[in-house]
C-alpha cells in the first residue's frame, strides 16, 4: 500500500480493515460469528477450528497488502481478488445445495463482496494509472 496515490491508499485499507476486522472476529470468537451466520458451532463441531483458520489467513493476507510496496500489491490485490471470488461463489453454491438457508447464504456471500469490492477498485485505478 505504501507509495500509492490516496484514493487506491483509501481503498486498500477499507479492504484491509473488512479483512482483519472481521477476520480478528472470528479468530477471537468463531462460535458467535458462527451463530451470525446461522451456523451454530453445536451443529457444526470442527467449524471453530476452520474458521480460526480462515482468520488466521486473511489476519496474514490483511498485513501483507498494508505493508506491501508498489512492486507487490498488484499481485497480492489479485490473489485478494481470487480469494473473495471462490469464497463467494462457495457461498452461492453451498446455498444451492441446502446447506445455508437465503438469508445465511446472503450473509456468508456479502462478507467477501465487502472486501472484493475496494480491493478490485483499487486493482482497477493502479492498472489505469500505469
Amino acid at each position: 500500500m505504501r507509495g500509492q496515490p490516496a484514493a487506491v491508499a483509501l481503498l486498500i485499507g477499507l479492504m484491509c480493515v473488512v479483512r482483519f476486522g472481521l477476520a480478528a472476529y472470528g479468530y477471537l470468537l468463531p462460535a458467535a460469528l458462527m451463530e451470525q451466520l446461522a451456523a451454530p458451532a453445536a451443529d457444526n463441531l470442527q467449524m471453530p477450528y476452520i474458521i480460526r483458520v480462515w482468520a488466521v489467513r486473511d489476519m496474514v493476507i490483511a498485513v501483507l497488502v498494508a505493508s506491501a510496496g508498489p512492486a507487490m500489491i498488484r499481485t497480492l490485490l489479485i490473489a485478494c481478488i481470487a480469494i473473495d471470488a471462490s469464497d463467494i461463489l462457495s457461498a452461492w453454491l453451498g446455498g444451492r445445495a441446502g446447506l445455508f438457508d437465503p438469508g445465511a447464504t446472503l450473509s456468508l456471500m456479502t462478507t467477501a463482496i465487502a472486501a472484493l469490492v475496494p480491493e478490485s477498485l483499487a486493482l482497477l485505478l493502479i492498472a489505469r494509472r500505469r
